[in-house]
């Protein structure tokens, strides 16, 4: 049974919960009948861009701010206020013609505000003056959300260009370092170069590609088909191949491996729409890079770990590899349309069956006690908050029935 009072311990256990449960509940309207579904495509665009990825992002960045700012935990009224805004947001979108318009655009971009301004507040009093990108970036997806109450998501485009510099920044440095930790205790002799430099020329190649997307198509095509050979070339030696050997940290690998795929996906859609459908390229960000890197993030705060290692049960590997189906399908599936399949819906039931899993996973790990820290590994004393004879036997007996692959260590 999980706690009540367990879950506002730290951010990530009910933002997580939220954007999981929200990752599972909105394909729905690809399933239900039309006439009883509500908006398929705006809707649903709209509830995993700012609802599921929001919460998503929320419970990362409230999580790490600690690490960040060496201030403490965040406060669980904190985590209690994000939550409600939230739902507030969920209930706004839902309802928005039953609301006034003023409170219809507060309601669906406070969620945001409100978690730009706790950030904003805290680094600039531990004058984290480099970590400002998080607050900019929530910020930003408040006035997305504002905007797209306003003049609706197609409108004004949809917010992948923001998701798609926070998981440059935050998956182009957490991915190198939790591999190049691995590398050196696990004594693998071979040449890492993280080569950060890649990461900051491709946001830069992103944000003026987002600038000048309305005025120069062609080339903010280029812009984005470059950023994306430049992300390439900064995975090139980070030895992806090698950390098969450990899936906690490979599905990382993989995850941020959409990255470079999308931009350059929808750099070809942007420059030759006839031969590549801007469709398609959008969800290589949205469910391929966004969701994998999401759900790569998630499983691992929902990780057994012993020692200094992560397990993957083999329900949280099928989920990620379900995801990773349902982006294919979504991005590659028009090809594939015949009289017996239809690749939306195929898309829809493998995303819904891999956030099942993972949600059977996580509410299970909502009963243990936060591991500290909560996306990399920990001593057990850390992680459980008790003595290595306490939690010996309840390890042993996991990695038995959940391990992946042989054991090897991380940072």
């Amino acid at each position: 049974m999980v706690n009540s009072k367990s879950i506002w311990q730290a951010p990530y256990r009910p933002l997580f919960f939220l954007a999981g449960l929200w990752a599972l509940v909105v394909p729905l309207v690809w399933i239900l009948p039309e006439e009883i579904a509500l908006e398929r495509v705006s809707w649903h665009s709209s509830e995993l861009l700012f609802g599921m990825a929001g919460a998503a992002v929320g419970g990362y960045l409230l999580t790490v701010l600690p690490a960040w700012t060496k201030r403490g935990p965040v406060p669980p009224a904190v985590t209690i206020i994000a939550s409600s805004l939230w739902c507030t947001a969920r209930l706004t979108a839902a309802f928005s013609m039953h609301f006034p318009h003023l409170a219809s655009v507060i309601g669906a971009s406070a969620y945001f505000v409100f978690l730009a301004a706790v950030l904003a507040v805290a680094l600039l009093k531990a004058a984290a003056w480099h970590r400002l990108w998080a607050p900019l970036g929530a910020a930003a997806l408040g006035i997305s959300a504002a905007l797209s109450n306003v003049y609706g998501l197609n409108s004004i485009g949809s917010p992948w260009g923001i998701y798609s510099l926070l998981i440059t920044a935050i998956g182009g440095r957490a991915v190198p370092a939790f591999t190049r930790h691995w590398l050196v205790r696990t004594g693998t002799q071979t040449p890492f170069r993280d080569r950060p430099a890649f990461s900051y020329l491709a946001i830069l190649g992103i944000l003026a590609a987002i600038c000048i997307r309305g005025a120069i198509q062609n080339i903010s095509g280029y812009l984005l088909m470059l950023s994306g050979a430049v992300l390439l070339l900064q995975m090139a030696s980070w030895q992806s191949l090698k950390a098969a050997r450990y899936p906690a940290l490979f599905i990382l690998h993989i995850a941020f491996a959409w990255m470079p795929a999308a931009l350059i996906l929808n750099g070809v859609a942007i420059i030759f729409p006839a031969q590549f459908p801007p469709l398609a390229a959008l969800h290589a960000m949205t469910m391929g890079a966004m969701g994998t890197m999401i759900a790569a993030f998630m499983m691992r705060s929902a990780s057994v770990r012993n020692g200094e290692r992560l397990i993957l049960s083999r329900p949280t590997t099928c989920a990620f590899r379900l995801l990773s189906v349902s982006a294919l399908l979504r991005v590659f599936g028009d090809g594939m349309s015949a009289a017996y399949f239809e690749p939306v819906v195929a898309a829809a039931v493998c995303w819904m069956a891999a956030w099942a899993l993972f949600m059977m996973v996580f509410v299970q790990a909502m009963s243990r006690h936060v591991p500290r820290p909560v996306f990399s590994a920990a001593s057990r004393n850390q992680a459980y908050g008790k003595r290595e004879s306490d939690v010996r036997p309840y390890l042993q007996n996991t990695a038995n029935r959940c391990a992946v692959g042989r054991p090897i260590n991380e940072a």
